[in-house]
Parts: C-alpha cells; sequence; structure tokens
C-alpha cells in the first residue's frame, strides 16, 4: 500500500476482534454495522510481483476463502459496497470474483489499469449514484486481514467526527507508514480531494498518497495498528506467510 500524509495525530485504535456473524446475515457483524458509511474496495493492479496472479483470488488453506470475498465480508455492515477494478482482466470479471463479491456491485475504473486513485475516484462515483454516506471506507482487496483490521477501524470514524472533526482516519503500521488503502474518509472532502487532483494532473498513474495531500492535513488523523492487521499479499512469500493458495482451479489450469 502506498504511503499517506505526514502523521498529525494518532488515534488510538481499539483492539481488534474476531468478526461475529450478525443474526440471520452471515458474514456481518452487529459491531460493525455501519449505515453512514459506504466502501469502495480496490481490487485492481497487475499483480506483477506475483507473477501476474491474480492475488485478490488466494485463498486461505483453512477455509478455501478468497482474498477478495475476506474484503467484501469486512465491509459488509456497511451501507454500500462498490468493487472497483476486478474486471481489468482478460475475459472480465471472473465467474469466481463475482460469487465472492456477492451483492456489492463491480466496476472498473477508465482506462484500464488507471492506479489506485483512478480507481478510487471510479468507486466514489459510483456511490454518487445513491443516497450520500457520510464516510466512506477505503479497503485494499489484498489485505491479509481485511476483517480484523476493519473491526479495528470502523469503530474510529465516532471518535474523529465527536471528538476532532476529523475529515480522515489513516492506519498506520508500527514502522509509521499511513494506509491510504484501509481507511476511513468523510465522503465530501475525500470528493473534493478527488476532484483537485483530478484538475490539476489527472486521475490516472496518480497515488493516493496525492490524493491523501489535497485534503486538510490539519483534519486528518492515524490509527496505529498492528503490522499483521496493515500488511498486505505482494509476493509469493507473503502469500505463504499468511496461509494462502491458489484455488483449486487455478492449481488444475496450471498442471
Amino acid at each position: 500500500m502506498s504511503r499517506g500524509a505526514t502523521d498529525v495525530r494518532a488515534v488510538p485504535a481499539r483492539p481488534a476482534r474476531p468478526p461475529r456473524p450478525a443474526r440471520g446475515e452471515p458474514g456481518t457483524t452487529g459491531a460493525l454495522h455501519a449505515a453512514d458509511t459506504a466502501a469502495v474496495i480496490l481490487a485492481g493492479g497487475r499483480a506483477r510481483r506475483l507473477g501476474g496472479i491474480d492475488k485478490t483470488a488466494l485463498v486461505r488453506a483453512d477455509d478455501g476463502t478468497s482474498l477478495l470475498a475476506d474484503a467484501v465480508r469486512a465491509a459488509s455492515g456497511c451501507a454500500r459496497v462498490v468493487v472497483v477494478g476486478a474486471g481489468n482482466r482478460p475475459g472480465g470479471a471472473t465467474d469466481a470474483q463475482r460469487r465472492a463479491a456477492g451483492s456489492a456491485r463491480l466496476v472498473d475504473e477508465d482506462p484500464a489499469h488507471g492506479g489506485p486513485a483512478a480507481a478510487l475516484a471510479a468507486g466514489v462515483r459510483d456511490l454518487a449514484r445513491a443516497a450520500p454516506t457520510a464516510w466512506i471506507l477505503v479497503l485494499a482487496a489484498d489485505l491479509a486481514r481485511a476483517p480484523e483490521a476493519v473491526a479495528a477501524l470502523l469503530p474510529l470514524r465516532h471518535d474523529a467526527a465527536h471528538a476532532d472533526g476529523r475529515d480522515a482516519i489513516l492506519a498506520r503500521d508500527p514502522a509509521g507508514r499511513a494506509q491510504p488503502l484501509l481507511a476511513l474518509y468523510r465522503a465530501a472532502p475525500l470528493r473534493a480531494a478527488l476532484d483537485a487532483v483530478d484538475a490539476a494532473t489527472g486521475l490516472d498513474g496518480a497515488s493516493l498518497r496525492r490524493v491523501v495531500a489535497a485534503l486538510d492535513a490539519d483534519r486528518v488523523a492515524h490509527a496505529d495498528l498492528p503490522a499483521r492487521l496493515c500488511a498486505d499479499v505482494d509476493t509469493p512469500a507473503d502469500a505463504d506467510a499468511h496461509g494462502l493458495r491458489l484455488p483449486d482451479d487455478r492449481i488444475t489450469d496450471a498442471r
């Protein structure tokens, strides 16, 4: 994940709790219910460091859940969920990706592989088709522990809104690296920041660091999270470390 803005003030994160399914709604937890929040999950990228393998299709060896399905489950308590970039591959989104996305909308940035800022803008534009929410949760689909990470981050939107009036809360790992792809943004300032970057340089190829820099720095907070909650999967070594493997059908195809 890209680095974000310079630190302003750390928001103490609540300890992550294993998610518990809510009654009658598998994969959603009462603690994560967030009617005031929509979610954008970025699922694009070329996976060059994984030899071109779609890393969002990697599955957990213990239960067969894909990284994309994990990210969607993490955001399932939000009012709406948009997955961006799954179709930016030959043949478009796969059946497995569509199953993992469930009721989430699948959209793609234009041009394809335009980078994280362009992908985020595509997701935010799609969310604008429906009633607005106060907050937008932004997640990378390659987070190793998305449900736990969101369980730690999502409740902080109330701390920020009531205490400091923040416009964004970015997770931050123990090394001090801000994580703009594990973050909460107030919807209106995020749209304004995306518009500012688009007007200045265009969104194609722009980094999320530039988008975060377009926010009011005094209103950007950071939530210190454990390294395991900020970890993403970029390489075969990362996949091994987090107990991930290719799904069975991909293993068969590779033989």
